[in-house]
């Protein structure tokens, strides 16, 4: 019975979108550590809904209340993110690692002039 009466003391607001793509929540337990938990137990169940990922962006516990600000990150966003070593860069590639660029080429020595002066 002293189960039911903590989880009857917690409760959490409604999931609000606070800007394009980032939520929010306020969860209040009995102590610090049951309204984190469950301010991240609501915000994953909200990103899981919708077949996404969950990050953190910022949370806050006082007293006994719990803020979490979380987005809900798309799956071919998070792996785009991991195939370009952590940078969501579309189209750019690093080189594979232990990859250094060789010493310049030597001039042919061939053209006369002004262009020449340029290399």
């Amino acid at each position: 019975m002293p189960v039911l009466a903590l989880i009857a003391c917690s409760s959490s607001s409604e999931v609000a979108e606070l800007s394009p793509e980032v939520f929010g929540l306020t969860a209040h337990g009995n102590s610090p550590a049951q309204a984190a938990r469950l301010g991240v137990e609501r915000a994953r169940a909200h990103c899981a809904a919708m077949d996404r990922a969950f990050e953190v962006t910022r949370s806050h516990i006082g007293g006994q209340d719990y803020t979490i600000a979380f987005r809900c990150p798309r799956p071919d966003a998070a792996a785009l993110s991991q195939a370009v070593g952590g940078q969501a860069a579309p189209g750019l590639v690093e080189p594979p690692r232990g990859w250094e660029p060789g010493p310049p080429a030597a001039q042919s020595g061939i053209g006369t002039g002004a262009a020449q002066a340029l290399y």
